[in-house]
């Protein structure tokens, strides 16, 4: 995947691990809920990266969408290097504070970020929050009437 793969789509972006038991299970819940309702819009996506790329591997993240009910037409799970991954998501999306924690370091995050389709982040919203999922919902109603 890349840049060009999202071009003038629109998106939520997310970062979670499959072997998460505390908000990971939640956040894909309430991402479900997202999904059923924009998945035959051809013009969204789900970003859903993992943080944990070395028990993550393909094959994982692949049942782990089936689980979910996931189309990979629409609703992509994507793994690459812990670094570009991190990047990714302090740099591009302002999901986490920014502080690298050293070798240890490990995101876990609840924030979902609504991405345009000229790449620009429109919104962060938590993923555990029912409120917050109400109100991502609604932004993205206005990005497609936009």
């Amino acid at each position: 995947m890349t840049q060009d793969s999202v071009r003038g789509k629109f998106y939520v972006a997310e970062f979670f691990f499959t072997t998460c038991t505390s908000i990971c299970p939640k956040m894909n819940a309430n991402m479900e809920k997202v999904y059923a309702k924009y998945k035959n819009n051809p013009d969204f996506l789900i970003l859903s990266h993992t943080v944990d790329p070395e028990i993550d591997s393909v094959p994982v993240l692949k049942a782990y969408a089936a689980k979910h009910g996931a189309d990979a037409k629409n609703w992509w799970f994507l793994t690459g290097s812990k670094r570009d991954l991190y990047r990714m998501a302090r740099e591009s999306y302002m999901l986490d504070d920014g502080t690298y924690l050293g070798p240890d370091d490990f995101i876990h995050t609840q924030w979902f970020a609504l991405v345009d389709g000229e790449g620009r982040v429109r919104g962060l919203y938590q993923g555990t929050l029912k409120e917050d999922i109400n109100k991502l919902i609604d932004d993205i109603d206005r990005l497609i009437e936009e």
